[in-house]
């Protein structure tokens, strides 16, 4: 079974709560700025990181078989 990797940043909408997952490159290195597509808010990723995560994906028969929390980022 083969596997692949993804680095994922979950962030929450300062305003309303509501809560995002997305790209660590995008939250992290790029350090951008989102708008809430329920309030309307723009915010910085970054700023409003609650958790961060690496996502072990398992692949057979190129297929996604399973997805489970593979561990934390060293930051």
């Amino acid at each position: 079974m083969d596997e692949a990797w993804l680095d994922i940043s979950i962030l929450k909408c300062p305003n309303c709560g509501k809560i995002y997952a997305d790209a660590s490159w995008y939250v992290v290195v790029m350090e951008s700025d989102i708008e809430c597509n329920i309030c309307g808010n723009i915010f910085n990723t970054t700023r409003n990181l609650i958790d961060r995560v690496l996502l072990r994906i398992s692949i057979e028969g190129n297929r996604v078989k399973d997805v489970e929390i593979g561990g934390r980022p060293e930051e």
